[in-house]
């Protein structure tokens, strides 16, 4: 019953809202549905079809590549995969099992955690008149990538059960998906790679197959937010030059540990960002780079991470100017259309359009400075006023 009733169903056409109401007459079979599932380690074929959507990224939808491929599955198989992750879940709490430079899919951890954590050791940092270097890595269809075989030996490895090991291999086997844009379907093709984007427990078996990547690297600091990594490292100016070399040792032990692991680092789409303040980033070379893959990285002012734009200084400028912007834009929208919604409707699409953006990670950007704070105030005043 907690579950969202408004997410799109599977290809069986059967929204989570019509399972809840007919919950009192199906509980029964329902509860012993996944109750076989998980005494026999097996997970039923027809929860095993996805029906693949584009969702829009950015840019020309015409692309393929511009676009993300969303799965979407039959609920009941969701209701099957949340006991499963409330059970497993525990047991990785219980004893420890997730890599503490993880944040994804664990309890009292989010993006704003894992952001406030960063941002606080950038600060003491330029406290302490250093610099930090900040590498965003882009894993290239992350979780398409995902080798079942090696999945499965990290499971027993963290301490699954032969049984809970064996539902998790009927449970990524066999499966396949068909591709539906507009009222147009493709044929189904098998899939052998990968977990589903869109399935309940696809962020956590992520977390598990590259939970022992921040443990491989040796001079710099790795934590992750699912399959969103950075690596960090803060040094004295007297130091650059030895600390370019260890982010490069650092970033090779990374693509290789990919490598192994059949996942793709890109190094186009990979930032690297010098913080500090600013007469510490005056003292920087001009011409420094790293070189990743044999490409050659050069420092930028600003990169967007976790839905945060960075900036060299940690201003955070440039994310209040694009969020408040954003926010007015969304305003503005709304109060065209404002007529035709009750009270209690037009509450709920600013809460969701406007309010929630504000919110979002406000005690990174909020409190980095006195001017940013008077900006949040002077913001959040003009949107409530319009």
């Amino acid at each position: 019953m907690a579950m969202p009733s408004n997410k799109s169903p599977g290809p069986d056409k059967i929204g989570m809202r019509v399972i809840k109401d007919c919950l009192p007459i199906i509980l029964g079979p329902l509860t012993h549905m996944i109750n076989c599932s998980l005494m026999t380690s097996t997970f039923p074929d027809l929860w095993k079809i996805s029906e693949v959507i584009p969702l829009l990224k950015e840019g020309d939808h015409e692309i393929a590549s511009n676009n993300r491929p969303l799965s979407l599955l039959e609920v009941v198989s969701k209701v099957c995969e949340k006991v499963v992750l409330n059970q497993f879940s525990s047991y990785l709490k219980e004893f420890n099992r997730i890599s503490p430079h993880q944040s994804g899919n664990r309890s009292l951890h989010s993006t704003e955690t894992l952001n406030i954590f960063v941002t606080d050791t950038m600060l003491e940092a330029i406290d302490n008149k250093n610099l930090t270097a900040l590498i965003l890595l882009d894993l290239s269809k992350a979780f398409d990538s995902v080798s079942h075989s090696i999945l499965l030996h990290k499971l027993s490895c963290i301490g699954a059960s032969p049984e809970a090991v064996k539902w998790f291999q009927d449970y990524l086997t066999g499966r396949s998906q068909y591709v539906r844009i507009g009222s147009t379907t493709s044929s189904a093709r098998p899939i052998t790679h990968g977990v589903p984007q869109g399935a309940i427990l696809s962020p956590l078996l992520f977390c598990i197959y590259i939970n022992d990547l921040p443990g491989s690297i040796q001079s710099c600091n790795l934590d992750s937010y699912v399959d969103d990594s950075k690596l960090y490292k803060s040094f004295c100016i007297y130091d650059l030059e030895q600390t370019t070399i260890n982010l490069e040792a650092d970033l090779q032990i990374a693509a290789k540990w990919c490598l192994e692991h059949q996942l793709l680092i890109n190094p186009e789409k990979t930032k690297f960002l010098l913080i500090g303040s600013r007469p510490m980033l005056q003292n920087v070379p001009t011409e420094i780079s790293l070189t990743f893959l044999g490409k050659t990285i050069r420092p930028v002012l600003l990169a967007k991470d976790l839905g945060i734009n960075l900036d060299s200084y940690l201003s955070y400028d440039d994310h209040i100017s694009k969020l408040v912007s954003s926010c007015m834009r969304n305003l503005c929208q709304i109060n065209r259309v404002k007529d035709s919604f009750d009270n209690e409707t037009l509450k709920l699409v600013i809460e969701t359009l406007v309010i929630n953006k504000l919110l979002y990670c406000s005690t990174v950007w909020s409190n980095t400075s006195s001017n940013n704070i008077n900006k949040c105030r002077t913001s959040r005043a003009e949107l409530y006023q319009g």
